[in-house]
């Protein structure tokens, strides 16, 4: 049986940027192996942050800058200082919580505390996900979401069966009926 030895370590280099080295050196077949190096560099508040928006017309004022930001359509994108974002999310965490909007740095994901919100919208809006075995919690997902996410999610269900990601007859009628919507008439 070879043996193998793990190691973690942190360094902090030159721009104070975090090193996290975890590397695994395995004793077998005389061979070394290193695993996972990430560079982790920390969020400073003049960091332009990339929004995008996951709802349809929305928009945000910066109350101490007065800057002004929209979001016309889902898809579109905004970028924000770190230190808006954080204004934002003291002052309105419904942007984020109620999956209106979402920086596109998972850094500010996990610092805000999001990642399973974040999880659960990839969940609904990947048609793969839509099977037998599964559209029962799906659905109800997708009631418990705030209205203007609903909204969202029922336009991507319909581009998705008309484009044939979602084609089984139970998934579709399940949805249907939970959801109060005429899917059929699209396929």
């Amino acid at each position: 049986m070879a043996r193998t030895k793990s190691t973690s370590k942190s360094s902090v280099v030159d721009d104070g940027a975090v090193v996290k080295d975890s590397s695994a050196i395995n004793n077998m077949d005389n061979g070394v192996e290193i695993k996972n190096t990430e560079v982790v560099k920390p969020l400073v508040d003049t960091d332009e942050i990339e929004v995008i928006s996951l709802i349809p017309h929305v928009s945000y004022q910066d109350n101490r800058t007065n800057d002004f930001y929209e979001w016309e359509q889902v898809g579109h994108s905004e970028f924000l200082t770190y230190d808006t974002l954080k204004n934002m999310w003291r002052n309105s965490k419904g942007y984020f919580k109620d999956l209106w909007l979402k920086p596109l740095d998972d850094r500010v994901i996990n610092k805000f505390g999001l990642t399973k919100n974040y999880k659960k919208y990839e969940l609904l809006m990947n048609g793969e996900n839509y099977t037998r075995a599964t559209i029962c919690d799906i659905c109800e997902n997708i009631i418990a979401t705030p209205t203007g996410l609903k909204i969202a999610v029922f336009n991507k269900i319909k581009s998705m069966i008309a484009n044939g990601e979602i084609t089984d007859i139970s998934v579709i009628r399940t949805l249907e009926r939970y959801l109060n919507l005429d899917l059929i008439s699209l396929l």
